[in-house]
């Protein structure tokens, strides 16, 4: 896991990144590097080894240079870094209630109503074309490819 020394890295450069700001609070403010970090590695386990990597090499002080260097140098530290911050931030239900987003809803969907894409045939090129698939990398194709 992740030990106090790089959860406070991360605390110092997550607040540079997102600091407090506009009545929103900064991410060390909401736990990013604390109880945030441990339920963003709980559901992305495979985050830990590259953040560890990120956590580093990354200096708050010249938070540009090193990001950038990171980015070219370790693209997936670099991703893994960004994406346990911005979603440790995000998922917090302070945040969420401050933006106004209640998080994803169920919607009824009713099949004899015809979008207006379809009726329209905005959809028919991309029906013609074909399925396109791009790799991912460090995945497998699609199923059946």
């Amino acid at each position: 896991m992740i030990d106090r020394s790089d959860r406070e890295r991360l605390r110092r450069f997550a607040d540079v990144l997102i600091p407090a700001a506009h009545g929103m609070p900064g991410a060390s403010e909401v736990g990013v590097a604390d109880g945030q970090l441990d339920r963003v590695l709980a559901a992305r386990a495979d985050l830990t080894d590259p953040l560890s990597r990120a956590l580093a090499r990354v200096d708050a002080e010249a938070h540009e240079q090193s990001l950038a260097a990171l980015a070219s140098d370790d693209a997936e530290a670099h991703d893994a870094l960004l994406l346990v911050i911005v979603g440790g931030y995000y998922i917090d239900p302070e945040v969420r209630r401050r933006l106004g987003y209640d998080g994803q809803v169920p919607a009824e969907v009713r099949p004899e109503i015809i979008p207006n894409y379809v009726e329209e045939g905005l959809i028919e090129p991309l029906l013609e074309r074909g399925p396109v698939y791009r790799q991912v990398p460090g995945a497998g194709g699609p199923a059946g490819a």
